[in-house]
């Protein structure tokens, strides 16, 4: 199956698979609400109803964040360790539930439960975790081998250059090599996943050096058919930069009836964009896992229907 085919097919499979992009985006809401509690709160009690809170309901003021930090100190740091440790979580979270959004694909055509998502989430929760794992430890050997090995070589090389210009071309190629490296990491991983649920019986070590052997053997086309989805949700927030009215956002209207009204319903609007570009960039997600999906079931022989079985 060529690429674009593949894509196409992705695309398709995806629109009907919908109801789990609704999924993924209410659980990572919910992680990111929880990650924002204990900073609310803390904003709330500093400032209350004061003039301040609604300041900040329009634009974040650095003087109110210093003046923040002096009088409560310790305070940044420990919410940067809640929003750090809800990172982490989101990680084998969203692992698992890529069991889930696959198992959908098995059966496409078929009706589709919360209650079939969660049951596949829970068949294929151990085996997807375990991939993570193989994941960590690959993308730990590209940072201690390439970015940390190689960029210490290439300092002790350039040290004694006097031209800045080839010593930051020196530096990234090494960062280039990290990017890409990386990049192949997650293709690699991707096709894993597709493999894990589609081929029954396939171990995580199995199924990550095969999805190796898959994606270089067929190099541009794996490469393709992972890039062009993912890059749809890239492209979502460039527009979402350039369409956004920031200006009208940060600015205060004058006094008037209904100029109480603006600044909520502003940020409600505004809100709800940025809910419906995560919507757009989950469903780019499934799409690229549905693409893959695709591709790797063309190159599987096909069983005819009429063949015996043992």
């Amino acid at each position: 199956m060529k690429s674009r085919t593949a894509i196409k097919e992705g695309l398709k499979l995806a629109w009907r698979s919908r109801s789990v992009v609704w999924i993924l985006l209410l659980v990572n809401l919910a992680l990111a609400a929880l990650a924002a509690l204990p900073i609310y709160n803390g904003i709330l009690r500093f400032t209350g109803y004061s003039l301040m809170s609604k300041t900040l309901a329009s634009g974040f003021s650095p003087d109110w964040l210093t003046d923040f930090a002096f009088n409560s100190p310790g305070s940044l740091g420990r919410y940067a360790g809640v929003i750090l440790w809800f990172g982490l979580l989101a990680i084998p979270v969203n692992s698992v539930l890529a069991g889930g959004v696959l198992g959908r694909f098995l059966a496409p055509e078929s009706k589709y439960s919360t209650g079939d998502f969660f049951r596949n989430t829970r068949r294929y929760a151990w085996r997807m975790l375990w991939l993570m794992v193989v994941g960590l430890v690959c993308y730990w050997a590209i940072f201690r081998v390439v970015n940390q090995a190689f960029g210490h070589r290439a300092d002790l090389w350039t040290q004694d250059w006097l031209s800045d210009r080839s010593v930051f071309w020196v530096k990234l190629g090494v960062t280039a090599l990290v990017l890409l490296g990386l990049a192949f990491v997650n293709l690699a991983l991707d096709y894993a996943r597709v493999m894990l649920v589609s081929v029954e019986g396939t171990s995580v070590l199995e199924a990550f050096l095969a999805s190796i052997g898959f994606s270089l053997g067929r190099f541009r086309r794996a490469v393709t058919v992972y890039a062009l989805p993912s890059l749809g949700g890239v492209a979502l927030l460039v527009v979402y930069r350039f369409i956004v009215p920031w200006s009208a956002i940060n600015t205060t209207g004058a006094a008037g009836s209904l100029e109480q009204y603006r600044e909520p319903l502003i940020l409600a609007l505004l809100f709800l964009g940025q809910q419906l570009i995560m919507f757009a960039r989950y469903w780019f997600r499934v799409a690229t896992w549905a693409s893959e999906w695709s591709f790797f079931s063309s190159t599987r022989p096909q069983v005819p229907e009429d063949a015996p079985t043992a």
